[in-house]
Order: C-alpha cells, then sequence, then structure tokens
C-alpha cells in the first residue's frame, strides 16, 4: 500500500479541483506519482461527498473510485450504528473499505473488521490508525471460509456484493457475494443477532419470502431518496415483522414504525377532492415499505385512489412523514386543457402518480419547463378519471 509524501499530499490537496482527465495525461514529477495522487483527488472528493467528517482528517488514504462507491454513505452509517449499544461486540463480514466499521466503533464495545482484498484492508488499517481507533481487529481474507473459527459475536453485519464475477450489478439476494440465503445456517452458530444490508431495488415482499427469521425492517432514505434495505434478523424468531421507514435530511431522522397494516385505506370520493383541501404524499421510505393503508388509518387521511399513493385531508397534520400540500386547482387531464397548461405554467415541478405517461414525456407534450414554486400532479382520482392536480407546497 502506497502513502503519500508531504509532496504528493501537497500536491493532492493543491488539485482538489483541478480537472482528473487533464491531470492524469500529466508526466510523473519527481517524488510525485501522478496516478496515485488522482487516485486520492477522485477519492477526497467522492468522501466530502459521502462521508464529509472524515475528511477533515488530511492523511487519510483512499482506494479506487468503486471502492468507495459501495461504501455505506456517513449518514446510514450513523443510522445503523444507532440500533446498537456499547457492550456489544460487532462482525463485519464484508467490511470493504470500512465505513459501517468506524461508525461501529464509535458505540460498540468491539468490532472486528473482515475483508479478502488484502490491499483494500491494508488501507483500511491505515485509515484507522489515522483515526485513532483502538477497538477494531482486523482480520484478512475470505470471512466465511474462515467462518467456523470466530468466537461467538452479539452481532454480524454482513453486506453481500452486489456485482458478478464480471463486475456487473446483480440485484436477487441468491446472486449476491456470499448467498445469504445459504449461510444464514452458518451465521446463526457464531451470533444470535444479524444486521444485513440489501439493495433499495430488491421488493420487500420478496426478501419476506426468501429469508427467514425476520424481526425488523429498516427502509433508509436520505433526502428523500431510498438508499438501503437493513434487515435485521433473530435467531429463531418467528413473530410479527416491524417496518421502520427512516428519512434522514441534514442530520434530522425521521422515523415512521408500523407491525402490519390494518385492512384496507380510506378512500375519497369525489366531494373531498377540491381547493384549500390538504394533499399528502408519504415519504420514499413509506412508498418503499408500502404503508399505505397504515397511513391512512393513522393520520385519518383519505386515499385518493387505490393505486395513486396520494392522500387528501381537510386539516393541515403536524410532522406528517412525507411532502404536504395545498390544493389550489383541480384540472381534467384532456387535450385542452393540455394545450393551454404552459400559458398558466411556464415552469412548474411536476410528479406522476399512478399515471400512464412519464414527466418527460409530459414536459415534451406541454413545454412546461423545471423550476419555479408551482407543483403538478399528474394521476387518477378513485373514479379512474385522469386529471391533474395543482398544489402550493405548505
Amino acid at each position: 500500500m502506497k502513502i503519500a509524501s508531504e509532496k504528493e499530499r501537497e500536491f493532492i490537496l493543491n488539485n482538489l479541483n483541478s480537472d482528473t482527465n487533464k491531470l492524469i495525461l500529466q508526466s510523473s514529477k519527481e517524488d510525485i506519482d501522478i496516478k496515485f495522487c488522482v487516485t486520492q483527488i477522485i477519492g477526497y472528493n467522492k468522501a466530502k461527498e459521502k462521508f464529509p467528517t472524515l475528511i477533515n482528517n488530511k492523511t487519510l488514504i483512499f482506494p479506487p473510485k468503486l471502492n468507495l462507491e459501495q461504501a455505506s454513505s456517513e449518514e446510514t452509517a450513523r443510522y445503523k450504528a444507532s440500533l446498537i449499544n456499547d457492550k456489544e461486540t460487532i462482525r463485519d463480514l464484508t467490511s470493504g473499505f470500512g465505513i459501517d466499521v468506524i461508525f461501529f466503533s464509535e458505540v460498540a464495545h468491539k468490532v472486528y473488521y473482515h475483508e479478502q482484498n488484502i490491499e483494500l484492508a491494508k488501507i483500511a488499517e491505515y485509515n484507522f490508525n489515522q483515526l485513532n481507533i483502538n477497538n477494531i481487529e482486523l482480520i484478512k481474507g475470505n470471512s466465511i471460509d474462515s467462518l467456523k473459527n470466530y468466537e461467538h459475536t452479539d452481532l454480524i453485519y454482513i453486506d453481500p456484493s452486489r456485482r458478478d464475477t464480471n463486475n456487473n450489478k446483480v440485484i436477487l439476494i441468491q446472486d449476491s457475494e456470499p448467498n445469504i440465503i445459504n449461510i444464514l445456517p452458518q451465521l446463526f452458530e457464531k451470533t444470535n443477532k444479524i444486521f444485513l444490508k440489501l439493495s433499495p431495488m430488491l421488493d420487500i415482499k420478496h426478501i419476506i419470502t426468501e429469508i427467514m427469521n425476520i424481526k425488523e425492517i429498516h427502509i433508509i432514505s436520505v433526502k428523500n431518496e431510498c438508499k438501503e434495505l437493513l434487515v435485521v434478523l433473530e435467531k429463531d424468531y418467528k413473530g410479527e415483522i416491524e417496518f421502520h421507514c427512516i428519512n434522514i435530511y441534514s442530520n434530522q431522522i425521521n422515523k415512521f414504525s408500523f407491525f402490519s397494516e390494518p385492512i384496507s385505506s380510506k378512500y375519497a370520493d369525489k366531494s373531498l377532492l377540491k381547493k384549500d383541501t390538504y394533499l399528502y404524499e408519504p415519504n420514499a421510505s413509506i412508498m418503499k415499505a408500502g404503508g399505505y393503508h397504515y397511513i391512512s388509518n393513522k393520520y385519518d387521511i383519505y386515499k385518493l385512489s387505490p393505486h395513486s399513493h396520494l392522500f387528501i385531508n381537510d386539516n393541515p397534520i403536524e410532522n406528517f412523514p412525507g411532502r404536504e400540500f395545498i390544493i389550489k386547482g383541480i384540472m381534467p387531464f384532456n387535450n385542452k386543457t393540455i394545450k393551454n397548461l404552459s400559458k398558466r405554467f411556464p415552469k412548474a415541478n411536476i410528479t406522476i402518480r399512478n399515471f400512464p405517461q412519464t414527466v418527460a414525456q409530459i414536459r415534451k407534450r406541454t413545454n412546461i419547463n423545471e423550476g419555479s414554486d408551482e407543483y403538478l400532479f399528474f394521476t387518477t382520482d378513485n373514479q379512474k378519471n385522469m386529471i391533474i392536480i395543482y398544489c402550493n407546497k405548505v
């Protein structure tokens, strides 16, 4: 593993805003490895975006960009660390660059870092020393092959690789490496609790069908974009699954939890859909969890239609887990409306819910540009009429 010299560190810090494509074409200067420095510049800028507090330490070494892209973000790592306590020992079987390990170490009694990529493990070990972390034990090599040799720990954390041997992305659980479905019995010989990080693209019903002993599913979003699914497994657990819908924004965590959904939502009749009624759109985590019926019953709001996933009510709701709007008008979706829509709304934010056209198709057809404080929802009501709802954000 290469460590930056003083000259290289100075070059890196002086070129953080430079064009790396141009830098890489430069001839290596005396005592400066240009290729290495460019990797560090790219890594620094990626880290600034994903884990900003770590870059306060200017001596850290970054791996290639792909390893950083596969790492958890600081927000999601901090949230996962908040689920453990200071008496627990944790074994991360797929540690990679070590972001989750770093934030686990801030809370846990001890963390075991496992990584089969030796170069990546060396970088992580160097960085842990630079950060003065002393409760991490590094173990290099294939963690699954050596599983039988490990001590029992309170928690095993695993983030299966979602790339195949050709480095192409995979989605299904059984296509990930390692195949968590096959090794669960082995894991439960070494712990009573597992944290399983999965792709946000996975269907939650598929996860529940394929994996046993699920106690909780945390759907973690950052700024209303779903980033991770964290599945909590407990040995021999057979009870009801608790869903935690998390939205992290500016270090604030909005959490909405439920065990199981009521039988059905309450649906809005035509009289409720009118000017000055409040329109509610649940956040991305609730959408992913499919908690529509629970939202409807919890907040006494009415679903616009079975598949629109929008809700209305006469009254404002304090701290609703999602976006809140006030309706200023409802228009039918027809040729006459579309023809004149851009005159009234030259710019608008457009959202589709249960609608047969994409946002791009609508913009092309209406000539409405992005932006402004105007919000247009293209959707379908409970009578299967396609409509446009004009709103202002509350």
